[in-house]
Order: structure tokens, then C-alpha cells, then sequence
């Protein structure tokens, strides 16, 4: 990559890729771009409905009485799509769960009518996200929503200097732009500051090599934090394609994840709003100390869903990773993830 001054008019990657999705997502259709584990049958549905419901309790203990709430108990599908993981929980929750699907696009023609939809684009300052935050309890799921946050791509020089990557939207160019310690670095980090992208680096992906790209994860830890306040009491999921600590340290992922999709297939990342822009989540920097993250095949084949859902899955359709969180921090509310996989 050139890091010699350009002609082209370029934006860092955080800004071009926010908005290329954003217009993508108001224009495509997703389920005519890619498919996702939900396309593939109903085990991921059937494992959030499953989580929904109270753990189940041991022989021996006494009969606990169900947990009783004046509030309502919702399902909120972030980033819901055509709604089609709504209207596959529709048929296995009871009536008097509410379902609420969060897009930028309009509501499904075809969406059941007793599935609720609010058209919003969802940041981390929002102040209300479904109309109703803080007023229900339950389940947010975040499915294969994350991947698509924007944020800033950074490059590793000679002395291991994180570089800001910026480029050309219309062609996918790319230039090396000013570092972390350069005031210019400020206005080229979507709203984070230059001492938080380094103090995320060096903890969730810390250098490596010269060449090594990193996505800085913080603008997603943030808008994640914002969904976990979307409910008085519950749990928030978030399942989408991962990395983990342990291999960033040991540059397995040092080529960087950052990919485009179109018409099914994977494509150069071009922030032009013609392809949708993703990368793999840092969902252990997502994490609060209370929550768990799991793979989807520990998540499903352990639980009543069984594994026999999986084999028939195309892989890449099977290498999630699952984050359960506790919106509440309570031992009533840590019991969904210490049970998840059981």
C-alpha cells in the first residue's frame, strides 16, 4: 500500500465504510447478497427461544415459582432484515412474547402482523431504540450485526506504528494516512480519540509484525454497550463471525477481515454503497465481565437443538461465535450464560 501523498479523494476507512452500508442496507435486500445461518434452517431460532424460557431445575430442588414481572417480555431483533428470524420465533415463543424487529428498512410487506418493527438506523448515542428501552425485559439478539459497524482500519509501519488506512470509495484504493500520534489522527476515527484506538490496540490486538492490519474494535464495544441498556432485565446475544484474543496475539489474523459481498459472493471491499462492507467482531472485547462467549457449535449441539441441525449447514454458515450477556448483572441474570450450552 502507498503511503505517498494521493490525488484521490480519500476518507478514512471508519467514515466511507459507515456510510457505503448504510446506503447499501436502504437500497439491497440482504437475502439477495448472502445467506446467513437463519436461511439455513430454524436450530438458531429454536436455541433463542429455548434461552428465553427459565433454566430448567435440578430434581431435587424445590419448585421455584415463575419469575413474575409487571413489564413486558419482548424479543428484539437487531438489524431484523427481511424479519425472517421473527417470524421463525413467532412459532415457537408464546403469544405474549412481543417481537420487535430494529431496521433502516421499511417493514417487511409479507412480515406477520404480530411481529412490531421500527425503522431506525441504530448508533450508539440513539436515545431510544424500540420506542419502548428500559420498559421490557427478555432478549435482544444482534444476529450477524455487528460485523457490518464501521470501524477504523489501521496498518502497522516498520516500527510498528499503527498507520490510519484511508481510501478512495468509489474504487477501493487505498492510502496510508497519518498515525495514532498525529493530530491529524483526531477527525479519522469515527468519534473515538486517537488514546482510545491505541489503549484498544494494545490490549485486544496488540502488534505483531510490520504489514499487520487491525480493525479497531471500540466504536462496536460502544454501540454494544448501548444495546445491553435496551432492556430493564434480560439478556442481549450477539452471534456473528469472531476472533478471539489468544489468536490476534499470535498474528493469525494479521491480514486484516475487512471484506465486501455482492450478488452472493465475496468481493474487494469498495466503500461505495454498492456492496456490503463486514469484518469479523472482537466479541471478548465486547464482553462485560459477565458474559460468555462460546461458539455456535458448543451453543447448539450441546442444547436440545442437537447436532444433527449442523450437518447439513455450509461451514461457514456454522463458525459463529455466540456472546450472552446479562443486561442486568445479577445472579438471577447470570444464570442464562453460566447455562447456555447445557
Amino acid at each position: 500500500m502507498s503511503d505517498a501523498p494521493s490525488t484521490l479523494p480519500l476518507r478514512a476507512w471508519v467514515d466511507a465504510w459507515d456510510d457505503a452500508n448504510h446506503t447499501f442496507y436502504t437500497h439491497h435486500a440482504p437475502e439477495q447478497h448472502f445467506r446467513t445461518s437463519i436461511d439455513a434452517g430454524t436450530a438458531t431460532a429454536r436455541r433463542i427461544a429455548a434461552l428465553l424460557a427459565p433454566p430448567p431445575q435440578h430434581p431435587h430442588e424445590h419448585p421455584r415459582p415463575a419469575p413474575r414481572s409487571s413489564l413486558p417480555r419482548c424479543i428484539v431483533d437487531i438489524g431484523s432484515g427481511s424479519g425472517a428470524l421473527l417470524t421463525q420465533l413467532a412459532a415457537l415463543v408464546d403469544d405474549e412474547v412481543t417481537l420487535i424487529g430494529v431496521d433502516v428498512r421499511p417493514r417487511p410487506d409479507d412480515l406477520p402482523a404480530a411481529i412490531g418493527w421500527r425503522q431506525v438506523r441504530v448508533t450508539r448515542d440513539i436515545e431510544d431504540i424500540t420506542g419502548r428501552d428500559g420498559l421490557i425485559t427478555g432478549l435482544v439478539i444482534a444476529h450477524e450485526f455487528l460485523d457490518d459497524v464501521a470501524c477504523p482500519v489501521v496498518e502497522l509501519d516498520d516500527d510498528l506504528r499503527p498507520r490510519i488506512v484511508q481510501v478512495e470509495a468509489a474504487t477501493g484504493t487505498e492510502v496510508l494516512g497519518p498515525d495514532l500520534a498525529d493530530p491529524a489522527a483526531e477527525a479519522l476515527l469515527g468519534g473515538i480519540s486517537p488514546n482510545e484506538a491505541r489503549a484498544w490496540l494494545d490490549h485486544w490486538w496488540p502488534a505483531t509484525k510490520p504489514l499487520a492490519r487491525r480493525e479497531v474494535g471500540l466504536p462496536r464495544d460502544l454501540l454494544w454497550r448501548r444495546l445491553t441498556r435496551i432492556l430493564a432485565s434480560g439478556h442481549a446475544i450477539a452471534i456473528d463471525y469472531a476472533h478471539r484474543l489468544d489468536d490476534r496475539r499470535l498474528g493469525l489474523w494479521d491480514g486484516g477481515t475487512v471484506k465486501g459481498f455482492v450478488d452472493g459472493s465475496a468481493c474487494r471491499p469498495r466503500p461505495d454503497g454498492s456492496v456490503n462492507i463486514t469484518s469479523h467482531v472482537a466479541l471478548d472485547s465486547c464482553a462485560s465481565p459477565h458474559a460468555t462467549v462460546r461458539s455456535q457449535f458448543d451453543v447448539l449441539s450441546t442444547s436440545a437443538v442437537g447436532s444433527r441441525s449442523l450437518a447439513s449447514w455450509p461451514p461457514d454458515l456454522g463458525s459463529f461465535d455466540w456472546l450472552i450477556e446479562p443486561c442486568t448483572p445479577t445472579p438471577a441474570t447470570q444464570a442464562l450464560s453460566e447455562t447456555m450450552v447445557g
